[in-house]
């Protein structure tokens, strides 16, 4: 009778034993598994001794901070690597202070872009952008209009010797340090894709154009257009510029509302999804 009770006993334990034994060995599996599986799209492992030392001098990025800086070259100075822009006339294609469209890129498409100046366009009629970006402006433009204001581009196309002028007279008048902050060097200029656009709205252009009473609700209708504002407020450290409420870049419709909705910069996405 012992020995029967022995048994009995016995095989409860195993059974109670497997029972407890068993859940929790699928759970770590899980776990391991979940750990395995979590990867980040962005990440380049050409890229991971670059990444463990950014990573050192910013412990307090995570690492999708950490591999979007370094996807950026934010690891070097602004102007200390330079890459060249192998696709200058798409409409995703990034120039900063890190991309460098080739010194004689000119766009083929080129076209008059204020071809209703309006009240206070007029001095600006000549200015020109590339013809992809005529339709959704003009829209844009007769939207503004529907709105009761005028919009009109102030600045348009800059070819590289043009932009040259300017940023020597920058550097002239101010200093090189003062130059790079509002102005882009020969060859780095959005401007020079046909792409990039200053924007006046009525008599408000440059500086002045966020005073503008119809100023927010402007930015708001952007994205629908196919455009996004370039250098938002307090990202200097990320698009190596000052703040430019008139800078606004075409990249298309459907591009453009998902950088909105990403909540990113133009260079922090194109990190993530084209570097």
């Amino acid at each position: 009778m012992k020995r029967k009770q022995i048994v009995l006993v016995f095989l409860i334990v195993c059974i109670l034993g497997f029972l407890l034994f068993i859940p929790k060995t699928k759970q770590k599996e899980t776990k391991t598994s979940t750990k395995k599986k979590t990867t980040i799209s962005y990440y380049h492992k050409e890229y991971k001794e670059r990444y463990n030392n950014y990573q050192k001098s910013h412990p307090d990025l995570t690492k999708k901070e950490v591999y979007t800086l370094v996807n950026m070259n934010r690891d070097y100075d602004f102007y200390q690597k330079i890459i060249k822009q192998e696709n200058p006339n798409a409409l995703n294609t990034l120039v900063n202070k890190y991309y460098q469209l080739d010194e004689n890129y000119e766009p083929s498409d080129l076209v008059e872009i204020n071809t209703s100046p309006g009240t206070y366009g007029t001095p600006y009629r000549k200015h020109t952008a590339r013809k992809v970006v005529y339709n959704d402006f003009q829209a844009l433009k007769q939207a503004c209009t529907n709105k009761g204001f005028e919009l009109y581009v102030a600045s348009g196309y800059r070819s590289t010797s043009w932009q040259k002028e300017i940023y020597n007279h920058m550097v002239e008048t101010y200093s090189v340090e003062r130059a790079d902050e509002t102005c882009s060097r020969p060859s780095h200029s959005e401007h020079t894709t046909g792409l990039g656009l200053d924007i006046a709205l009525d008599q408000y252009k440059f500086e002045d154009v966020e005073k503008h009473p119809q100023y927010t609700w402007f930015l708001n209708q952007l994205s629908q257009y196919g455009f996004i504002l370039r250098y938002p407020k307090d990202k200097e450290n990320l698009t190596g510029y000052s703040y430019e409420a008139w800078h606004i870049r075409y990249v298309g419709k459907k591009l453009a509302k998902k950088i909105e909705k990403s909540g990113l910069t133009f260079d922090e996405y194109y990190a993530r999804y084209y570097a």
